[in-house]
């Protein structure tokens, strides 16, 4: 702005905008395109050089006001100036400037004013810590009108490459004449990520799949924080270059208001603020006709602005919107593409083949070799690893943290280590801080989501492994304090929660196992973990006492593959339950499904917990008939486990409670355990299995009748009663079958195969064999493969083979070591009937060798092995 030192303007009045139109013309000396700069004299000197010479650069032409430039007073110069110009741009420091006589403004906003409706580019200098509070306000008061923007800049260098850029966008847009533009933009611009992407195959052509489709227009990848959505849209995109007119990057991370997203939208394709018009509205005019992909990039903590791009779309119908966000947008037309976690290396022992075939462990090992060079997978490290990247959910950022790690520790040492996971950062300077370390990444997600979310992001973090919607509605609300449907909808919207498929109707939910950690936290923090992990293990009991009715019933699939998807949370809640002392929950939480634990092979897990169950102090306060069920389940277990004769007692006690209460169900299976203390041949042993088996018909429970009449033939094949195996057997086979319990049904078969063996009909033996066999392999049941392999190694005595049979023995009693059980009673005396025969064959020291190689195999193995020498 001129700072003039002359009297009062005065002389014929101004003819541009804002001035009448009376007076003389006062023309520039030459007819381009004008361009009038308005700043101080003195204090902007170098300024107006830098911006006069970048309005040169671009063949236009600088109007600037200098002071006795021209005989005519300083006001109707710069307003006759200002009136033929095409373009105003203002430059702003500290100095208001000059207010002449007659003026209540000074001569900079005077000129300001007198610009409106004109093009207008103004730039404020920053910092300015001295400027004068009338030019502060009046920057204020333009930001606040919203017509126009305010760009800073830090010295006369960089604001002439402002001027320059600004300029050429300004004109080719507003005047359709051919300006070119800034370096980079006009074709759009991609960053490369720092190294390659692993997998994703089927997600990279699923969305450019999407986006080759015109009708298609917006494509959101929505996931967790780490999963790789940046990536996988940078990849799309540079797959799709080639096809578009033009390909830009928005980068989004660092916007925290969503009124500023459109002019991150326009700075990336290189639109700068012009007049009144909104930001969008000239991006849309610099895209209109070209088929142009805008890459949207953590949309997430701005998702209010989506209904903005949403807009710009419909005013550009050729572009297209690939949009990354932790969270869906909600928006018409939106087509969204879940990201997962990297495929991880299946359960159990793997190779290093196995674990470089999954995703997760290609990834790890690349990052690993990235951090170590010297890193390989070899038969030490390839289960490390494995194990690793599963407890890391296939997580990428995850495992590429813990990878790097591997130059200070090898794999077998990090896996103790990641119950710090949250916490690990990553060594690469240029990380962005969101991403630095996985608390970070979450903590982001968790930011974004109301109090509300929050609440039941918390408190659903005691779920072990999944939950379906009644448990989130038992666990999630608090008095009723949340609609848990709604919330639980937002958190699978910002993607930390991730809904999974369940059994018939029956969704189920989830959270990575990290963000179940940060979760965890936040519910300790909130001082709400043992009110919440209480009506979570009050919920599950509830269930189970559903389910063991439900397991006995026409649905018993269903509720078996429902108690099988709560395996996990029953056993957690059964430990915090013993652990706070809670004998009657811990009793609700487990006695209702004995058929399922036993069914699962965790009854060497369950014989532990029972006995501390039993000597918690709450439990001297346990009702009578839930006292008498945890006498019962320590007792049996023993007797289970080896240790008959630490049972006979406690079983004595529950057969007369039972009695004095009329409990059938009780009294049978307690009467059923009492026997299996006794061998075989004690005169006590099959009264006492009829009456167990009388009374749990009586229960009415036909898969406990079933157990039990299986145990009854077990005595029966020890001695040597056949008919009686096969009546009893053939009872309990139908019962279990109309249970819809293959286990105890595979174990019966073994029983009458075994049976018909000794009787003479091999015919009917491999009949009865190959149904158990394929019920073994169904149910996948070491105890029963067990039992299996004591048949098939009869099968090879009888042949003569007794090498082969010792080692078939040998196998089964290695597989019945590795669950920690024991043989019953009539099936030990079988066993030893089956080892006399074997050394009388063999010889002591021959059938240790056999049986210890037999030992060394793996059973299903050996009963492959077995079958086919059988056969042969």
């Amino acid at each position: 702005m001129p700072a003039p030192t002359g009297p009062a303007p005065t002389g014929p009045a101004p003819t541009g905008p804002g001035a009448p139109a009376a007076g003389p013309a006062i023309a520039t000396p030459d007819r381009r395109l004008r361009v009038f700069v308005s700043s101080t004299l003195e204090e902007l000197a170098e300024e107006r050089r830098a911006v006069r010479d970048a309005v040169a650069r671009l063949r236009l032409t600088p109007v600037l006001f200098e002071l006795g430039a021209r005989p005519h007073p300083p006001r109707d110069l710069y307003r006759a100036y200002l009136g033929q110009s095409d373009v105003f741009v203002g430059v702003y420091g500290d100095r208001y400037g000059w207010v002449g006589p007659g003026m209540t403004v000074s001569g900079l906003e005077d000129e300001l004013e007198l610009s409106a409706g004109m093009p207008r580019l103004l730039y404020v200098r920053t910092p300015a810590p001295d400027r004068d509070p009338r030019l502060s306000r009046l920057i204020e008061r333009v930001q606040a009108d919203g017509g126009v923007s305010t760009t800073p800049y830090r010295d006369p260098a960089g604001l002439a490459e402002l001027v320059a850029d600004d300029l050429a966008v300004l004109l080719s847009e507003r005047f359709s004449r051919a300006a070119p533009a800034p370096p980079g933009l006009a074709a759009g611009w991609l960053p490369t990520p720092p190294t390659p992407m692993v997998d994703r195959t089927a997600e990279l052509a699923a969305v450019t799949g999407l986006l080759r489709d015109p009708a298609v227009r917006l494509v959101v990848l929505t996931g967790p924080g780490g999963i790789g959505k940046t990536r996988l849209a940078l990849a799309a995109a540079a797959a799709l270059e080639p096809e578009r007119d033009g390909t830009w990057f928005v980068d989004l991370a660092a916007v925290r208001d969503p009124a500023d997203v459109p002019a991150a939208v326009a700075e990336a394709v290189g639109v700068s603020a012009e007049g009144s018009r909104p930001l969008l509205e000239q991006v849309a005019d610099r895209l209109a006709g070209r088929r142009a992909l805008l890459v949207v990039d953590n949309l997430e903590q701005v998702a209010a602005a989506a209904p903005d791009l949403a807009a710009l779309l419909s005013r550009c119908p050729r572009t297209q919107l690939l949009v990354t966000s932790r969270s869906v947008l909600r928006l018409r037309g939106e087509h969204d593409v879940p990201i997962e976690p990297l495929g991880t290396p299946p359960p159990g022992e793997v190779r290093p083949a196995d674990v470089a075939a999954a995703a997760a462990g290609e990834l790890f090992v690349a990052r690993a070799r990235q951090a170590d060079p010297a890193f390989a997978l070899t038969a030490d490290t390839a289960g490390p690893v494995a194990e690793l990247v599963r407890r890391l959910d296939g997580l990428p950022l995850a495992v590429e943290l813990v990878a790097a790690r591997v130059r200070t520790l090898p794999p077998r040492l990090l896996l103790p280590r990641l119950d710090r996971a949250l916490d690990l950062g990553d060594p690469d300077l240029d990380a962005p801080d969101r991403q630095r370390t996985l608390r970070a990444t979450i903590a982001w997600s968790h930011d974004l989501l109301d109090e509300r979310g929050r609440a039941l992001l918390a408190r659903l973090s005691v779920c072990a492994d999944g939950w379906a919607l009644d448990t989130a509605e038992a666990v999630g609300a608090d008095d009723g304090d949340l609609d848990v449907l709604d919330v639980l909808s937002d958190l699978v919207g910002h993607s930390l929660v991730t809904p999974t498929a369940g059994d018939g109707d029956e969704p189920r939910f989830r959270m990575l196992e990290l963000v179940r950690a940060y979760a965890a936290e936040r519910l300790r923090e909130r001082g709400e973990e043992e009110a919440t992990r209480a009506r979570w293990a009050r919920h599950l009991a509830a269930l189970g006492a559903r389910a063991g009715a439900g397991l006995a019933g026409p649905e018993a699939r269903l509720w078996r593959a429902r108690v099988d998807a709560e395996l996990a949370d029953l056993r957690a809640a059964l430990r915090w339950a013993v652990a706070t002392d809670r004998a009657e929950l811990a009793v609700r939480l487990t006695a209702p499904l004995v058929r399922w634990w036993w069914a699962h092979g965790l009854l060497p897990v369950m014989a532990g917990l029972a006995e501390q169950t039993a000597a918690l102090p709450s439990a001297a306060a346990l009702p009578p008939d839930l006292a008498a069920r945890l006498r019962w389940a320590c007792a049996a277990l023993r007797v289970t486990l080896g240790s008959p004769d630490g049972a006979v007692d406690l079983l004595d006690d529950v057969v007369t409670d039972a009695r004095l209460r009329d409990d059938a169900w009780l009294l049978g299976h307690g009467l059923t355990a009492r026997a299996m203390t006794l061998p075989p041949a004690d005169p006590r042993v099959v009264p006492l299995l009829d009456e167990g088996v009388a009374q749990l018909r009586r229960s009415g429970d036909g898969w406990s009748q079933a157990f039990a009449g299986m145990l009854r033939g077990a005595v029966a094949l020890a001695r040597g009663d056949l008919a009686a195996v096969d009546r009893v057997d053939g009872e309990a086979l139908e019962l279990a079958r109309a249970a819809g319990d293959d286990r105890i049904a595979a174990l019966l078969c073994d029983a009458l195969a075994l049976s018909a063996l000794l009787a003479g009909d091999p015919a009917r033996a491999w009949a009865r064999l190959d149904e158990a066999v394929a019920l073994h392999r169904c149910t996948r049941d070491l105890q029963g493969v067990a039992a299996c392999l004591e048949v098939l190694a009869g099968l090879a005595v009888a042949a003569g083979r007794h090498a082969a049979a010792a080692r078939l023995a040998g196998a089964a009693e290695s597989a019945r070591a590795g669950l920690g059980v024991a043989l019953w009673s009539p099936h030990r005396a079988l066993a030893d009937r089956l080892g006399e025969v074997l050394r009388a064959g063999l010889g002591a020291e021959e059938e240790r060798r056999e049986r210890a190689a037999g030992a060394a195999l793996d059973p299903w193995q050996a009963l492959d092995e077995g079958l086919a020498a059988a056969r042969a």
